[in-house]
């Protein structure tokens, strides 16, 4: 019996070609910049390269890893590049509604968005690094951690864009709740270890720029979701 939670995918409607040459999906973020993407083929490797650079990201954060680092600034400058080619070339068919069009078309600005903040939390690593501002135990794993959930979010909206399913950008949308709120409790008990002695001063201001760039990003993640929920015919 059919799943009824996988509907069929709007996007692919527009963009019918899924090249079947983009290989395995754990290796898209390799692919060059290429015009020649339909749009799906270039969210996908977008996000691809989205989930490789958090994934360097958390790397960085860590320990001094500088090709890591470098890495992850050729993947940003390529997310750039990507948007600027998908935007353009995205026109949508005249036999699509007006409504379908304008769900759509910020797609790969708002993944450039949320490239932008990956590169903001890289620009922190780089500077823990540089200055040698230290960091908590607590603070060490709690942005860890964070930045393990962001790459979870990733990947369903990755999963989600290969085959739209409603619980799945449902959940989506009750992660980015509860991130951010998770977030904003963070930076609530990052004062009290202020206070308490136990939280470096020199850390703060990385430390709130971080938690807050996650909670940027994701509300770009939920706006996409959101968007695309609102396009998957309702079968259920």
């Amino acid at each position: 019996m059919k799943d009824k939670r996988v509907f069929f995918n709007p996007i692919r409607m527009i963009s019918p070609k899924l090249d079947s040459e983009t290989l395995k999906i754990e290796d898209l973020h390799q692919h060059p910049v290429s015009e020649a993407f339909t749009l799906e083929e270039g969210l996908l490797v977008m996000l691809s390269k989205l989930m490789e650079m958090a994934r360097l990201v958390r790397l960085g954060f860590i320990e001094d890893c500088q090709e890591e680092i470098k890495a992850c600034e050729v993947l940003g400058n390529e997310v750039h590049a990507q948007e600027k080619l998908l935007t353009s070339n995205l026109v949508c068919s005249p036999t699509e509604s007006k409504e379908m069009c304008r769900a759509i078309v910020l797609f790969p600005g708002h993944l450039e968005r949320i490239g932008d903040f990956l590169e903001n939390i890289l620009n922190c690593c780089k500077i823990k690094v540089r200055d040698g501002v230290p960091f908590s135990e607590k603070g060490l794993f709690e942005v860890d951690d964070l930045l393990k959930q962001v790459l979870g979010m990733f990947r369903n909206l990755r999963d989600s864009i290969m085959a739209p399913n409603k619980y799945l950008l449902l959940h989506i949308i009750s992660e980015e709740t509860r991130l951010d709120q998770l977030c904003q409790d963070m930076q609530l008990a990052h004062v009290d270890r202020l206070l308490d002695g136990s939280a470096a001063p020199r850390s703060s201001s990385l430390y709130l720029d971080i938690t807050e760039s996650i909670q940027s990003l994701i509300r770009h993640v939920r706006i996409i979701a959101e968007n695309l929920l609102s396009i998957i015919p309702d079968k259920s």
